[in-house]
């Protein structure tokens, strides 16, 4: 299994803003093939952060994942909100 993280900050007043979209467009990677976790999360104590948590079954399906027209659409749609680029990190499951 393939993990992923990824870190992310909105912009100042768009944390709101982003949660949305996240919220509009989680569920569907989630029927991507291989796509066994998708979950994002927003900080306690700074609403700004957000944390995904991704697990695929292999390399195809985080291909898949990263290709996928949903994929590149999500992105378009937080661009607006974000600052800075994502923190983004793999790991194979141990």
């Amino acid at each position: 299994m393939i993990i992923i993280t990824a870190l992310m900050k909105a912009r100042d007043g768009s944390g709101g803003d982003l949660e949305k979209v996240i919220q509009d467009y989680a569920p569907r990677f989630l029927k991507d093939p291989g796509c066994k976790e998708y979950k994002a999360h927003r900080r306690m104590d700074n609403p700004n952060l957000f944390f995904f948590y991704e697990k695929y079954e292999n390399n195809e399906a985080l291909t898949y994942h990263s290709s996928a027209p949903h994929f590149k659409e999500m992105f378009v749609a937080m661009k607006p909100f974000l600052e800075g680029k994502a923190e983004i990190a793999m790991y194979n499951e141990i």
